[in-house]
């Protein structure tokens, strides 16, 4: 699992805890080699190896204790010094040895590049560092034996083991930092939810109340205003507005623009269900929502078709009424008076979804908008302005 090179690294502290192993490893070739010095073929090289190895222990410490130094640059060279280091072990020691010892020059320290790879890029990282250094070794020894290969099964699984703990290490550390944002987000919803509840709420809730008491035309102002605070009311909560149930995200758009059918509204969709992300589904059926309003206050009484259609190219919602049309650059005008039901409300929608709005009208042959959605959302586009 890889993680960026710059800002702060949540397997930090297994950094810490590799820099403290190295020195032991360090520690532990330095004894072995100065147990076994009467033994070595060319003592004075074993010296000048070890001595390379504690110099490069202190400079890769160093250099993996900012994360803004942990590239695979430095952990190529850490894994090539560590093999290097493997390498010089027919040279420096006796044949005998190489007969009867199971012995390498740096002995465990070649682990410590292989966890290190296994921190940085995971337990896939890990392991490929160890086949790295698995022919390596076997390329120093004389005699193979159980407990060689026994060293370097540990090798491999030490890299697993400890790519993986990485790789739930960083994994809880971004579900962590959710949770904080969400608690943030929450937190804030709710002071909003309180302002909002002091003044805008109890406005609606009031007009729905004194409306439906008074009847007529303050009757439908009043369903109106019920209907905006249950909307409001559900923006607070962190939604939107309700959705039918979604299937791993997708939500059936046919069965949701069905709900729209009325006495003077008429829905025609595939018989099959046509699946689309719920953000997809949310915002058309707002469009679509907002296209009869506009039918249902400009052209009272008018039919008004819906006609859902699902190709390899897209998704197609045609909205058409019988009214009276739109005069020509009658939406323009509103646009450029500051009206943005419309540009906002349809055309907006659509293009943040990366698709289209396009209407067609006539005077006296009703209205149609097409609302086009690709079935590749496409980049951010910019709305299509209404053609007349």
């Amino acid at each position: 699992m890889a993680h960026p090179a710059e800002g702060p690294d949540p397997a930090a502290s297994l950094w810490k805890g590799l820099a403290v192993l190295r020195f032991v490893f360090l520690a532990q070739a330095l004894a072995v080699n100065l147990l076994r010095w009467p033994e070595l073929a060319h003592p004075m090289a074993v010296w000048f190896v070890l001595s390379v190895m504690a110099a490069w222990t202190l400079l890769i410490s160093w250099a993996y204790d900012a994360p803004s130094r942990r590239r695979w640059q430095v952990l190529s060279a850490d894994l090539a010094v560590a093999v290097g280091a493997l390498l010089t072990t027919p040279y420096i020691l006796s044949e005998q040895m190489l007969e009867q010892h199971d012995f390498t020059v740096p002995t465990y320290w070649v682990t410590a590049p292989v966890l290190a790879w296994a921190i940085h890029r995971g337990w896939v990282g890990g392991v490929l560092a160890g086949l790295v250094i698995v022919p390596a070794d076997l390329s120093t020894r004389a005699v193979i034996n159980d407990s060689t290969l026994g060293n370097l099964f540990l090798l491999l699984l030490a890299a697993l083991v400890v790519g993986y703990t990485s790789a739930l290490v960083r994994q809880a550390a971004t579900e962590r930092a959710r949770a904080t944002e969400l608690a943030a987000r929450t937190a804030e919803r709710e002071r909003l939810a309180r302002a909002v509840h002091d003044g805008v709420l109890q406005v609606l809730a009031y007009v729905q109340r004194r409306g439906l008491a008074i009847g007529g035309e303050a009757a439908e102002l009043g369903r109106a205003a019920g209907e905006q605070e249950e909307r409001l009311r559900s923006l607070i909560r962190g939604g939107s507005e309700p959705l039918g149930t979604a299937t791993h995200g997708q939500v059936d758009l046919a069965r949701e623009l069905a709900g729209f059918a009325a006495t003077n509204v008429s829905v025609a969709a595939p018989a099959e269900p046509v699946l689309v992300p719920s953000e997809v589904a949310r915002e058309l059926v707002a469009a679509v929502k907002a296209a009869l309003d506009n039918v249902h206050q400009h052209a009272a009484g008018a039919r008004t078709y819906l006609l859902l259609e699902d190709d390899e190219h897209g998704v197609v919602v045609s909205v058409r009424d019988d009214g009276p049309g739109i005069q020509p650059g009658r939406l323009e005008a509103a646009a450029a008076d500051g009206r943005m039901g419309v540009s906002r409300s349809i055309v907006g929608r659509l293009a943040e979804l990366g698709g289209t709005a396009t209407s067609r009208s006539a005077a006296g042959e009703g209205t149609e908008w097409e609302l086009r959605v690709p079935r590749v959302p496409a980049a951010r586009a910019t709305g299509t302005a209404p053609a007349t």
